[in-house]
């Protein structure tokens, strides 16, 4: 692992830049010194102390068509999608390099054969060997470039999702706060016990909104907890609406943050305005590969204004679960009931 951080580093990071340019250079080196070694053993006597100037050429050959390379054809064709372009380039480079061996043959090798069948030979095969040491390059280099856009475009990615999960936490209902503060505005004279307690909850209900709602994710005890506050403002509120919550195996399960009120709450928007008294039934439970958050409610209700108090809700899971949840909503005429199915996949 340590490695393999270290080779990301060297190829990324700004702090190396200096050694990966010492590390092309000595490659040159490398290249060229073997080049004056192996290629020209024939003529090594006949070169003498030039070989030494002939090398040194090489290797400023090299490192100016290699700079030329990386700095105009890499990114004015490669990462341009240029790719025909860029292809020819580096045929071209190939040839430049090839150049010199055969002006120093042609020159120091009377009547020499540029198209006998071994020096053709000998010619392909370096011109091969060329391209595959200017691809070893350059493609380390394409990658880098390639992995640093993909980091910007997840960089992105994540603040466009991150906004959209801040703009969708602010769309939890700001109306019941509002609704909570007049009806005790009422009560505070009336009722200063019940007034009390609804300021109560109201306030841990914004503590956990301004606070634990900032992280990723959270315990999923926390978040029924914050939703069992909610629910009892709504029950303080009306004296016609009550709800049952059941919990199984919840207590070490984490959950993206106000995933549940906005949830719960959308059922309750629908629900409030009925004559007849409600009760909602909630369960709460954490199977081996998801977690199951069920409503019920007695009587018929219309699917249309439940899903489209859950749009909002959908956005959310949406952007947050990708395509690893589950929403929907059902009707029993025979059971006279209305159900809500929310499926959360784990990680």
């Amino acid at each position: 692992m340590e490695q393999q951080s270290f080779i990301r580093d060297f190829l990324l990071s700004p702090r190396f830049r200096i050694w990966r340019y010492l590390s092309l250079f000595l490659f040159f080196i490398i290249i060229s010194v073997n080049q004056s070694i192996v290629r020209y053993r024939e003529i090594l006597t006949v070169l003498g102390n030039k070989v030494y100037i002939i090398t040194a050429l090489t290797i400023l050959t090299y490192t100016v068509v290699f700079y030329i390379t990386l700095r105009v054809f890499v990114s004015k064709y490669l990462l341009s999608a240029k790719y025909v372009q860029f292809v020819i380039s580096i045929f071209v480079t190939a040839a430049i390099f090839e150049i010199i061996p055969l002006t120093t043959f042609g020159l120091y090798i009377e009547d020499y054969d540029y198209f006998s069948r071994i020096n053709i030979v000998d010619t392909i095969s370096s011109y091969i060997i060329y391209l595959l040491c200017i691809s070893g390059v350059i493609i380390p280099v394409f990658l880098r470039n390639w992995i640093i856009s993909r980091q910007r475009v997840d960089q992105l990615e994540k603040k466009r999702m991150f906004s959209e999960v801040e703009q969708l936490k602010e769309q939890i209902n700001p109306s019941s706060f509002f609704k909570t503060l007049n009806e005790t505005s009422v009560l505070i004279k009336s009722d200063p016990n019940k007034a009390s307690m609804m300021l109560m909850k109201l306030s841990q209900l914004l503590r956990y909104q301004l606070y634990d709602c900032n992280r990723e994710t959270v315990l999923l005890r926390s978040e029924i907890s914050f939703l069992q506050n909610y629910l009892e403002l709504e029950r303080l509120y009306s004296s016609k609406f009550n709800y049952k919550m059941t919990e199984n195996n919840i207590n070490t399960v984490f959950i993206a943050s106000s995933i549940l009120l906005p949830y719960v709450q959308s059922v309750v928007n629908v629900i409030e305005n009925q004559d007849e008294p409600t009760v909602l039934d909630i369960y709460i439970s954490n199977e081996q590969t998801h977690i199951n958050v069920d409503l019920k409610l007695t009587g018929i209700y219309d699917e249309f204004l439940l899903n489209n108090e859950l749009s909002k809700v959908k956005e959310r899971l949406e952007t947050l679960y990708k395509d690893h949840f589950r929403l929907s909503v059902t009707t029993s005429e025979s059971a006279d009931n209305t159900a809500i199915s929310l499926g959360l996949d784990k990680e």
